[in-house]
């Protein structure tokens, strides 16, 4: 059975929480260095993350964004930026536990936030499962980096996090 939003939700903080821990190890003039990454630095990556969670938040609330591009600076400090990644991982992990699951199938409507903006009519299910799968793509890009940064970066995978979590057990 794949995982439920709500479990997705979790695993995400978990799996941000460990990268941002990790970065935190840096000087800051690595973690901004140019690494050839879709958003250029581990703090560029991390931005982005964090810009679409909100975006995708506001689109939830039915609130127009302030955003322009998706490679916006919502944080120019790890430590800012790790602070709001964690208070969106907690509003989505509250979000997801109490949605009733009729929701799913509901669609939402939004512009893209695109050159050329589009308007998309979607399924919930088909907009979470992006919410989600855009975290892991971009955590991946985020781990190489620490790589490069000469780092061991920590494990982020979903089976790790049900380890360590306790919620299923090796073998």
């Amino acid at each position: 059975m794949l995982a439920e939003p709500a479990e997705m939700a979790r695993f995400n903080a978990w799996a941000n929480a460990r990268l941002h821990a990790c970065a935190a190890t840096l000087p800051a003039e690595e973690i901004s260095r140019d690494r050839g990454a879709f958003f250029g630095s581990i703090l560029g990556t991390f931005n982005h993350i964090l810009l679409v969670d909100i975006l995708y938040r506001e689109r939830l609330e039915g609130r127009e964004t302030g955003f322009k591009t998706l490679d916006e600076t919502v944080h120019g400090d790890l430590g800012a930026l790790s602070a709001a990644q964690a208070a969106e991982d907690a509003y989505y992990v509250d979000y997801f536990a109490r949605l009733d699951p009729a929701v799913m199938e509901t669609t939402i409507s939004f512009t893209t936030l695109t050159d050329e903006p589009l308007w998309w009519e979607v399924p919930r299910k088909i907009y979470f499962s992006n919410l989600f799968q855009h975290q892991v793509h971009h955590r991946g890009q985020a781990h190489n980096m620490l790589s490069q940064a000469g780092l061991e970066p920590p494990s982020v995978g979903f089976i790790e996090y049900q380890v360590e979590e306790g919620l299923e057990g090796p073998g």
